[in-house]
């Protein structure tokens, strides 16, 4: 049973709601859908990626890993990026992170890293949409990330009829997310921040031999 809104992070700790899934906005409880098997697919092969081309400094987080904003907010992206357990520095190599001069309130109540959740300023989330996310996850979480101060959040649009994706690349400039890249099918997206890597998005739906 969820507690009834509003629902602080603690009361939804205390009744052990926390599977992944369930999300707070503002203390409004949000129960996302279990993924698709596409969208589960995208969002492995894309963390096998960038988990590949991080640096020390760096952690991709399992899936189900939730990112604390507030004591009423706390959101599950797909693919969370952020400081290695027991560090808080930003990558060593790649380009510096844009929240590096922005400072986002602290979260006291949640610790740097656990098991399912990231208390410390993720370096990048990536949301993977599907039919039943994607207009969320392009409205309200977008702007909870920038409210935070997440540096770059990418969305992920498998299109599984033509076997490809798109990928946009929206970095934090002057407190706005700025769209700094968008790529589709077979193009090559290659960024430095937060950290060097390359991405084909052809490759998360169908990936060659």
């Amino acid at each position: 049973m969820l507690p009834a809104p509003p629902v602080t992070v603690a009361a939804l700790d205390a009744a052990d709601a926390d599977d992944g899934r369930v999300e707070l906005l503002d203390g409004l409880c949000v129960l996302r859908p279990w993924p698709t098997p596409l969208r589960t697919r995208v969002t492995q092969r894309l963390a096998e990626r960038l988990a590949t081309a991080a640096p020390s400094g760096a952690h991709v987080y399992p899936h189900g890993v939730s990112v604390q904003v507030s004591a009423r907010t706390l959101l599950a992206p797909d693919i969370v990026v952020g400081p290695a357990p027991g560090r808080a520095a930003p990558p060593a190599s790649g380009g510096q992170p844009a929240a590096a001069s922005h400072s986002p309130a602290p979260v006291s109540s949640a610790p740097a890293a656990t098991t399912s959740r990231v208390g410390e300023l993720p370096f990048l989330v990536v949301e993977v949409a599907d039919e039943n996310t994607r207009r969320y996850d392009r409205t309200l979480k977008l702007d909870v990330y920038r409210e935070r101060g997440v540096p770059s959040c990418w969305l992920v649009d498998p299109d599984p009829a033509a076997a490809t994706a798109v990928v946009e690349v929206y970095d934090l400039h002057d407190g706005a997310y700025v769209r700094t890249a968008r790529v589709v099918g077979s193009e090559t997206l290659t960024v430095t921040r937060p950290f060097p890597v390359t991405v084909v998005p052809a490759d998360l739906i169908d990936p060659p031999e």
